[in-house]
């Protein structure tokens, strides 16, 4: 909640002329009936939002869905607002025999290898949690691999819970990029859910992406309409733990699915995605500026 940065920031655009841009990835929490301390919490990322929206010259989204959560907080001022793709800060494997040995390290024979890849908190783990358990009984031909920062913690509490996954549960804990990237690709699906929804300023799930994997996922309120067109990623509705688990079975016994959702993801990544897509967007709205200072 700083809102003093946010203030020094509208007065030096009104005092010294600073031209400032605004990168949203998150615009605010939301309101919740249950929390006195989220909801002023909330409160004041919104008063934020406004002085920020008087400051900026031009406002950047990662996904297209802030534009209307947004527009209103203008105030009548308006301001131009602009999706740009969030690329993967993890980049795609290139060592095909440094991924071999990392998947003959976790799943040798012909188990399926399935990979989660996040930080484990609570919203995401109330969906994994269900379906890691329906998946239990099919693991005598799989194995889970869990990636990210607090992976191992997380293994250590489904283990408590069901001694019997002690065997085909792994983790890697927090892994360098690079690393993390070859994990990644060693896997044959990776499962990931949201509650609310797959969308692009998911990063766990563009590092996937990049890699050309088979991915799982889940809708919601926040996913863009695209990945349902794009055929390159399972979808479910966000909590059906039926459907995904399904959905997951379907994938296991289908290599050649696999193999293709993995090429489109791929694909797609390249396409709409890439870094380059990044810097394409932020140098025509440069060049629109200096075109519109030169005629005014």
């Amino acid at each position: 909640m700083n809102v003093g940065f946010c203030w020094w920031l509208w007065q030096r655009t009104r005092k010294h002329g600073d031209r400032v841009e605004l990168m949203v990835h998150e615009p605010f929490l939301s309101f919740h009936w249950a929390s006195a301390r989220r909801n002023a919490a909330a409160l004041m990322h919104r008063v934020m939002i406004v002085m920020l929206l008087r400051t900026a010259s031009r406002v950047w989204i990662s996904i297209p869905g802030w534009e209307r959560s947004l527009r209103g907080y203008g105030l009548g001022r308006e301001v131009p607002i602009q999706w740009l793709p969030i690329f993967s800060n993890i980049p795609a494997a290139t060592d095909l025999a440094r991924t071999q040995a990392i998947r003959r390290r976790y799943a040798n024979g012909d188990r399926i290898l399935i990979g989660h890849f996040g930080t484990f908190g609570s919203l995401i783990t109330s969906l994994l949690d269900p379906i890691l358990e329906a998946l239990a009984g099919d693991l005598v031909k799989q194995t889970i691999l869990l990636m990210g920062e607090r992976s191992e913690q997380y293994r250590s509490e489904l283990i408590r819970k069901q001694p019997r996954l002690k065997d085909v549960i792994q983790a890697t804990g927090q892994l360098p990029a690079e690393e993390l990237a070859h994990h990644l690709s060693a896997c044959d699906l990776l499962i990931q859910p949201y509650p609310d929804g797959v969308s692009t300023r998911r990063g766990s799930f563009m590092a996937g992406l990049a890699n050309g994997k088979a991915i799982v996922t889940t809708t919601g309120w926040l996913t863009e309409p695209m990945w349902k067109a794009s055929g390159a990623v399972a979808l479910t509705r966000a909590g059906d733990t039926e459907a995904f688990v399904e959905r997951v079975r379907q994938l296991c016994e289908d290599a050649g699915e696999r193999i293709r959702m993995g090429t489109a993801a791929g694909q797609l990544y390249r396409e709409r995605f890439d870094i380059s897509h990044t810097i394409s967007s932020l140098r025509q709205a440069e060049t629109m500026k200096e075109r519109e200072c030169a005629f005014s």
